[in-house]
């Protein structure tokens, strides 16, 4: 128990976080009980808060006085209505052992304070567990304690699947008519335990054929209704303040999915409006928002997204609608056909998408006089925004039916226009006209694939303000207006797959705050102005990088943080080596060669770019071997080799790339062998390998990569012909293992304390490996843990996905099993309750 040990010499604290019914109290329980046999502490308390109130500060003396008088009784054994006080008492904890107390829901310092009056009283080796919403909140009450802090995370698909069966099946098997239903209604319950454990008892016992095609129908419907899983949820949202309220359902109804950044500006742009609660620290109320667990920011892609558990997100959304702050979709539709002269002030939202059915006129919103948000995706609307509300601060207009944008009139306060994927709108406004003069305060256009549009008004150089602009696919646009240089804020511009755009106006290099500029698949540009170079304010670009002036240009972009070049060709390589330009990027962190067909080597000279991290090549099918000069990049962590069919061998100097951790080679059917130099890759963490049919054998210095914490092989021949075997022999995460032989072309080795071997199917789900697992197609799939031998054995076909259902087989005997769940028995049925990671790794 790695972090008992660690708390054996002092006074700490672990904090368990996460979102409300996510099983916070359940592993607090657990962790106890397992302390309970365990014998550690010579003293135990469980100390539940109530959550029926707001907050536990308005409770006064009665709640803290209950909790001091259990805290005492079950430390030691004093009466209640002892005559000397709590503090008097808390002093004498360090003469009776070390002791283990568990705060399971505090919600603010005030409880946790008068709990825990001074941690130095109790003995060394004491050990306090919370569980809470707020990070921030265990943050600020471990001050004078080591913290150890553990975010419980939601169930992925398998652990919920097996919660879910266990309460709506008890420990019966799953008949067959049910089990896709089953599988439906898990997967709506989003990993949320509380969920999966409401739903399942409401669905106990209902497996006749009426249930099947009535109530199972029903279950995503009851689980938004229910008001155990409601009650966990809403009563985290009560204790919002006014503010932070109001943005959690701005986000519920509106900025779910949307890019953090862009969010936040159009939250600050409110800073002085009453009807906003005067939200002046934005920042700040997201963050608490987040600490709180009511939402969580996505960093996979480009930029972080906001993002939201399903049932926050649906709460949030009834929330708008029951206040009538937020009209949402099918219920905003009613509201707008049967009442056109709604006048409510409280309308903050109206989410209009995909209600085509019902025509309606910007006057329709005329007297909505608080409306900031806008959403009318695919609607018919005519008219023009003359009487809209000057306080919209955001219009959504995406597949616009219109072939003319409509006039803006008056709109000092909006920040966000976006009418993309609008394919016939062919006129954006006109040449002269001052349109654009009405939306001073614009940071965000977004017009993405409006195909019909072939240019821009020269009026769009009055948006002073604008910081993105979007005209990606927009295969019509011939040319950019030169009033383009005079939008000194724009910060990105994406241009990706602009093909009939001729040329990039000689403005063009005054965009002054431009650090994002997307080019590729501009294939009417000749070549880019010789004054780029210029724009030295640029760290990411994407471009077609095959001429030499192309080559030349980027060089002299010093501040390159980020590359991502398509259709190289040898002339650009050559260029870059003989004007030895890449080591004027010494900021360049990543650099990606895409779908380069006609391009057969790399730079020379790539050991130049001493800062980089990271290095793909993604279908470059004429590439044959790596440039010895890779092993002077000594900061690369990321080495991506993918769809190289000619690619026939990798250079001795991989093994000098110390600080590498992932090495990704896929479908390279030219390689034959790996460097015996790979064993000196000291810190490589996951190795993939797949569909490199020609790996006559691996080297035996496989066995000396000790950081190595994944190892996949797919469709690389015999397992046995290359000797992997041998070389695995010694490997720590290969442990003991005693398998004398490697059947099949398949294996998975995984340190089950980093990765699950689930996420090898698993392509919808959050994915355990720095990128995402292949969708597996095999009959069967070895897998190695550390103290958990076996394999996963095909079973059948699930032929709704197209994957194979496979099942554990453990069958090894060289180590002791442990099981990754817990069962309990409450009254007649048996409860299984997954724990998806180790006690050992948490307590």
């Amino acid at each position: 128990m790695h972090k008992v040990e660690a708390m054996s010499n002092a006074t700490s604290l672990l904090g368990l976080v996460g979102m409300g019914g996510i099983g916070k109290s359940t592993l607090a329980k657990e962790i106890y009980n397992r302390c309970i046999h365990q014998r550690r502490f010579q003293a135990m308390s469980f100390l539940k808060i109530d959550h029926s109130t707001p907050s536990s500060m308005e409770v006064g003396s009665s709640l803290l006085s209950k909790l001091q008088q259990q805290l005492l009784w079950d430390l030691m054994c004093v009466p209640h209505g002892s005559p000397q006080s709590y503090s008097y008492w808390f002093e004498k904890l360090s003469k009776r052992g070390r002791v283990l107390v568990v705060l399971d829901g505090i919600q603010d310092r005030f409880i946790f304070e008068n709990l825990i009056l001074n941690t130095s009283s109790l003995a060394l080796g004491s050990c306090i567990i919370v569980t809470s919403r707020d990070h921030q909140l265990l943050k600020l009450t471990s001050r004078n304690s080591s913290l150890y802090l553990h975010e419980v995370t939601l169930l992925g698909p398998e652990d919920s699947q097996e919660l879910f069966n266990w309460y709506a099946f008890g420990n019966q098997d799953v008949p067959k008519n049910f089990r896709g239903l089953a599988k439906d209604v898990s997967k709506s319950c989003g990993g949320l335990p509380l969920a999966l454990k409401v739903v399942g008892s409401n669905l106990f016992g209902k497996i006749s054929n009426e249930d099947r095609e009535r109530i199972w129908p029903e279950a995503i419907e009851a689980l938004k209704g229910d008001g155990d899983v409601r009650s966990a949820l809403k009563w985290s949202y009560d204790c919002l303040s006014q503010v932070e309220k109001l943005m959690f359902v701005d986000i519920a109804c509106v900025f779910c999915g949307w890019r953090k950044d862009e969010a936040l500006k159009i939250w600050q742009s409110c800073k002085d409006c009453s009807s906003c609660c005067g939200n002046g620290t934005p920042h700040t109320s997201l963050r608490n928002l987040i600490d709180k667990s009511f939402l969580t920011i996505d960093e996979s892609g480009l930029g972080d997204t906001l993002e939201m558990h399903g049932l926050l997100r649906d709460m949030g959304q009834d929330i708008g609608m029951v206040d009538g702050s937020h009209l949402w979709k099918g219920n905003a539709t009613r509201v707008m056909v049967q009442d056109k002269n709604h006048t409510s002030n409280k309308v903050r939202a109206i989410n209009l998408v995909n209600s085509q059915e019902h025509k309606f006129a910007f006057e329709d919103f005329a007297k909505m006089e608080n409306l900031h948000f806008l959403i009318l995706d695919g609607c018919n609307v005519s008219g023009n925004l003359e009487g809209i509300s000057k306080e919209l601060r955001c219009l959504r207009w995406r597949h616009m039916p219109l072939t003319n944008a409509p006039s803006l009139l008056n709109l000092s306060n909006l920040i966000s226009l976006d009418f993309s994927y609008s394919t016939k709108l062919a006129n954006m406004w006109t040449q002269s006209d001052p349109v654009l003069e009405a939306c001073p305060n614009l940071l965000t256009l977004d017009l993405k694939e409006c195909n019909s549009i072939t240019t821009l008004p020269d009026s769009i150089g009055r948006l002073s303000r604008l910081q993105t602009l979007n005209l990606d696919f927009c295969k019509s646009l011939q040319k950019l207006p030169s009033s383009i240089g005079q939008l000194t804020a724009l910060e990105v511009l994406h241009l990706f797959g602009c093909g009939s755009l001729e040329a990039l106006p000689d403005t063009f290099t005054a965009l002054s705050a431009l650090r994002w500029l997307s080019m590729n698949g501009c294939s009417s540009i000749p070549e880019l102005p010789t004054t780029l170079g210029l724009m030295t304010g640029i760290t990411y670009l994407y471009v077609d990088l095959d001429t030499e002036s192309q080559a030349l240009a980027i060089a002299q972009l010093t501040a390159l943080e980020m590359v991502f070049a398509r259709k190289c060709t040898d002339e650009a390589v050559d260029a870059l080596d003989s004007s030895g330009a890449l080591r004027n990027l010494h900021q360049l962190r990543v650099f990606h060669f895409v779908q380069s067909p006609s391009m057969t080597k790399l730079p020379e000279t790539m050991g130049l770019l001493t800062t980089l991290e990271e290095l793909c090549l993604w279908g470059c099918e004429k590439v044959r071997e790596l440039p010895n000069s890779i092993g002077r990049l000594k900061l690369l962590t990321r080495l991506t080799l993918c769809k190289c069919s000619r690619l026939e061998t990798l250079p001795d100097s991989l093994g000098a790339l110390t600080s590498l951790q992932f090495l990704r080679i896929q479908e390279c059917p030219s390689l034959t062998k790996l460097p015996t130099s790979i064993g000196q890759l000291s810190s490589l963490r996951g190795l993939w390998m797949e569909g490199c049919g020609e790996i006559q054998s691996v080297p035996y210095t496989l066995r000396q990569l000790n950081a190595l914490e994944g190892l996949q092989i797919m469709d690389c021949g015999s397992l046995e012909g290359m000797g992997l075997l041998r070389a695995l022999q010694g490997l720590r995460i290969w442990g003991c293992t005693s398998a004398t032989e490697l059947r099949g072309s398949c294996l998975v080795v995984v340190d089950s304390k980093f990765w699950s071997p689930a996420s090898i199917w698993d392509t919808e789900g959050k994915q355990y490996w720095p990128w995402p697992w292949p969708c597996c197609n095999v009959k069967e799939v070895r897998v190695v843990e550390a103290n958990d031998c076996g394999y996963l054995r095909h079973v059948q076909e699930d032929t709704a996905s197209g994957r194979p259902i496979l099942q554990r087989v453990h069958n090894l005997p060289c180590c002791n099993l442990t099981p990754a769940y817990k069962k309990e028995r409450l009254g007649a049925y048996q409860i299984l309750w997954p724990i998806p990671f180790s006690i050992e790794e948490i307590v």
